[in-house]
């Protein structure tokens, strides 16, 4: 923009005052991406309160330009929490096309914090959004119940559309089956990071195990801790089959470590 856009005061009887200088519109990205610079996607979870994503919410209530200019930032992480969430997003991807490239991480969750929840809308968000992230390279599950049904397999099969997505993050989820987990890593072709940290299962017999994933061997990093038997077993049997050049496995106190792969990191 060449020009300094200005703003005209008016008072309550209609009466248009002086106009009041405003910053020109590459001052004020610039000031808004410095501010996002403090704030690192890498870390699996931004505490709430964090004073940049904090600034950044505030600045994205001034007005439509500036909600745009921090949408770039805010948005790079995206939070789901139930089907409106969902179509929330796709209706602001179809009217705002270029902002599908922003998007890096997604995160479906239940719908209160902490508290284990049906994730139904997984199912949703794999099919409607489909291609319309092509940037998107992480996704994350927590806080979540995936019951029996609850999600149709064929539209975990849509996930394989996000050909960048290579980790994945599971955390304070209850499965009804491994296979589930085999599935959702199936349907990932380029999958190289799993986190898994407090998944529980209802599936307590492991003596007949899921099959294991057709990707494994692309496997590069496993970190597990506090999960169920079932799931542990799983990603032993990933590490023997593929040799995970990186594998970290939280065990408690009274397991016999000699039971664990010799190329696993006991934490």
């Amino acid at each position: 923009m060449d020009r300094v856009e200005s703003i005209t005061a008016a008072t309550s009887e209609g009466v248009h005052g002086p106009s009041i200088p405003r910053l020109p519109v590459e001052v004020c990205e610039r000031i808004i991406d410095h501010v996002a610079t403090g704030v690192n996607l890498v870390y699996r979870f931004i505490m709430k309160g964090e004073p940049h994503l904090t600034t950044l919410t505030s600045c994205a209530l001034v007005c439509q330009d500036w909600y745009y200019l921090t949408w770039y930032h805010l948005r790079q992480r995206v939070y789901l929490r139930d089907r409106k969430d969902v179509l929330s997003l796709s209706k602001t991807l179809h009217a705002k096309p270029r902002l599908r490239e922003v998007i890096q991480q997604v995160v479906i969750s239940g719908g209160s914090p902490g508290k284990r929840q049906p994730i139904r809308h997984l199912g949703t968000f794999a099919a409607m959004l489909a291609g319309k992230a092509p940037k998107l390279s992480r996704i994350g599950i927590q806080d979540a119940e995936w019951t029996t049904g609850s999600v149709r397999m064929e539209d975990i099969g849509f996930l394989g559309v996000f050909s960048l997505i290579d980790s994945v993050d599971l955390s304070n989820v209850t499965l009804s089956s491994v296979a589930q987990l085999s599935h959702l890593v199936s349907a990932l072709p380029r999958l190289r990071n799993l986190w898994c940290y407090d998944v529980d299962c209802l599936q307590k017999q492991v003596e007949s195990p899921a099959s294991l994933p057709l990707n494994c061997a692309n496997l590069e990093h496993l970190d597990v801790r506090w999960v169920a038997p079932a799931v542990e077993d799983l990603f032993v049997r990933i590490s023997r089959a593929s040799r995970v050049p990186n594998l970290e496995i939280g065990v408690d106190e009274e397991l016999d470590p000699s039971s664990a792969p010799a190329e696993a990191r006991l934490c």
